[in-house]
């Protein structure tokens, strides 16, 4: 499943997420809250799996998911936990390396986890046998699903991410999300493959004085909900 584009402000950063996933899904809830003794957490939950693909803590940080493996064999009952949940365990260590050095990956499908805050990006992808992870200065960056975009595809779209940040405000990056392409709706940002699409969108906009979360169903992408912390 998924897009997602990064965008470094002068206070903070925009990410914004495509969820491409079956129509046939039953829609998400938003708002969720989950509050803990040192987090306030804000997401979509998934009623099918009770996890979340994008999940951001108050004080600026926030874990979004994407599958990093696809198996045609196989369904979530073969794994430990959905992934999904992974953005959550993920809030209940102090920082990136204490996440990889302490969780337990085994059992669970592959993953590719992105982690953002207002100086740091951080990619942590789980192939099922071993943990790769980048990390990024703040810049520009678009991140897409593996088993749906193969590197050519991904190019191409990187290439896109690319065009419209030199030729738009970064404040019209949510167009760029809600983009189809008429003569190539299978590879667009906003992608339909009819037995996968793009079923929602969500944005968080970060800077000291705003925390405010933007989310859409697909049928109403033109009425997005907007929720603070």
């Amino acid at each position: 499943m998924c897009t997602i584009t990064y965008l470094p402000t002068s206070e903070g950063y925009v990410i914004t997420q495509n969820r491409d996933e079956s129509p046939l899904r039953e829609p998400a809830l938003f708002p969720r809250q989950k509050n803990t003794e040192r987090q306030k957490l804000l997401f979509p939950k998934d009623p099918e799996g009770s996890g979340s693909w994008f999940v951001s803590e108050k004080s600026g940080t926030t874990a979004c998911i994407m599958n990093g493996v696809y198996h045609s064999d196989k369904t979530s009952a073969d794994f430990k936990h959905s992934r999904g949940l992974v953005p959550f365990h993920f809030f209940e260590y102090k920082s990136v390396e204490t996440f990889l050095n302490n969780y337990a990956f085994e059992g669970i499908q592959g993953f590719t986890l992105i982690v953002v805050s207002a100086d740091s990006v951080h990619k942590i992808h789980w192939n099922e046998v071993s943990i790769d992870h980048q990390s990024y200065a703040p810049q520009p960056l678009i991140f897409q699903s593996n088993p749906l975009y193969n590197p050519e595809q991904k190019a191409m779209r990187r290439s896109w991410f690319l065009d419209w940040i030199k030729n738009n405000p970064e404040d019209s990056i949510l167009d760029f999300h809600k983009h189809q392409r008429q003569d190539n709706p299978t590879e667009s940002i906003l992608m339909d493959r009819q037995i996968v699409k793009t079923v929602s969108i969500i944005q968080r906009h970060f800077s000291p004085t705003s925390g405010l979360i933007k989310y859409a169903e697909l049928e109403n992408i033109e009425n997005f909900q907007k929720v603070s912390f």
